[in-house]
């Protein structure tokens, strides 16, 4: 990942709402990484414009056998949610997650 180009962070201050976004055709990128094992993932939070940048491995460490490969993820979506880690308005203290409420799915190809 180190090479790709991140998007200019363009946080927004919105007040914590949960709001599904939807299948985000757009805007993401998803890539499954050379060593096979993860899935690299990197965009923009729809709910407040945070980057986004996660990675997904599955599967045992180092493992690369037949069997491991039934473990890998099926194509799909998958959800993700917003962890800018930002203090957002109105976010209820006894909520867990560390960002503006939004969920949203992207494709694993």
């Amino acid at each position: 990942m180190s090479g790709d180009r991140l998007p200019i962070e363009t946080h927004r201050a919105v007040e914590y709402r949960l709001v599904d976004h939807g299948l985000q055709d757009g805007g993401f990128t998803v890539t499954r990484a050379a060593d096979g094992a993860r899935y690299d993932i990197i965009g923009v939070c729809p709910g407040c414009g945070a980057r986004v940048v996660r990675q997904w491995t599955f599967g045992p460490p180092g493992a690369k056998s037949r069997r491991d490969e039934r473990r890998m993820p099926k194509p799909g979506p998958r959800t993700l949610t917003c962890d800018c880690g930002s203090v957002h308005a109105d976010r209820p203290p006894e909520n867990y997650d560390k960002g503006c409420g939004a969920f949203w799915q992207v494709m694993l190809p």
